[in-house]
């Protein structure tokens, strides 16, 4: 059975809410069912026909089609099946999901993944602020899954991370993950000033040697990591080529706050 695709007719006059094209929602209805949903929008109210050129019959495998930075909440609350996203999402990219598989081969705006329970998201590009960060409303970040992106992360990446694993292919900017409570985030290309400050429980590892230090971390010396081991031998599973090895120097803290979390330097 083919993938239902949605084609974007052209560039949006206004942000387009797309949370209500998900596979739950979509089960059991044809083609002119789904034309005729409404989409929430800033201004003119919308029907899916009017956005996009529908076609395809398999609910469980979407494909969002030259589509831009104005789509917004595409998988947001994702309870199942694929997404495939050939162009740009918008903002709130598969937020409060909570298990389902979403891949971009674009970029993404702000808050991707934000407080997400469970399942998997892969951006092959850019990312905005506050990927794996909290929705609105929620309490924490992200709280269980997976969230890959291969290029630059905005600010505060992983902020208020309770649970779950993001791995950074470029860049980060400021404040990556700020008052994590717990989790992993890997940073392969470094980031900005104040990474981690207010850390309770959570592992940031760097490639390299971040040029920014907060000054309430305690370098334990270097050690060995069997968990770094089993880490990259699961993501060279899911098909990432990443070297993480097993040895890495340890800087405990945020002191400011309980201290029981780390960054771990690749050795």
């Amino acid at each position: 059975m083919s993938a239902l695709c949605f084609e974007l007719k052209g560039r949006p006059e206004q942000r387009l809410d797309l949370s209500s094209l998900v596979p739950a929602r979509l089960d059991g209805l044809n083609r002119k069912q789904i034309e005729a949903l409404s989409i929430a929008t800033t201004r003119e109210a919308l029907s899916v026909g009017d956005a996009f050129k529908v076609k395809g019959k398999d609910v469980q495998n979407l494909h969002f089609i030259d589509t831009d930075d104005r789509c917004d909440k595409i998988g947001a609350k994702l309870t199942g099946g694929e997404i495939v996203v050939e162009g740009d999402a918008g903002m709130l990219l598969g937020a409060q999901m909570k298990r389902g598989k979403i891949v971009v081969q674009g970029s993404a705006g702000v808050s991707v993944g934000a407080s997400m329970t469970g399942g998997e998201i892969r951006v092959r590009r850019d990312v905005g602020d506050r990927a794996g960060g909290v929705a609105f409303g929620e309490t924490f970040g992200m709280k269980g899954g997976f969230i890959s992106i291969g290029g630059d992360a905005g600010a505060h990446v992983g902020e208020r991370l309770r649970r779950g694993l993001v791995v950074v292919g470029g860049k980060a900017g400021k404040y990556a993950g700020g008052r994590m409570v717990a989790g992993t985030i890997v940073l392969r290309g470094g980031a900005g000033r104040y990474a981690g400050y207010g850390n309770r429980r959570g592992s940031l590892i760097f490639a390299d040697k971040p040029r920014h230090l907060l000054p309430t971390y305690v370098d334990s010396g270097v050690m060995e990591f069997d968990y770094l081991r089993l880490l990259e031998t699961w993501l060279r599973g899911q098909g990432m080529r990443v070297r993480l090895g097993g040895r890495a120097r340890r800087l405990m803290g945020d002191m400011a706050v309980l201290g029981k979390g780390e960054m771990l330097i690749l050795d």
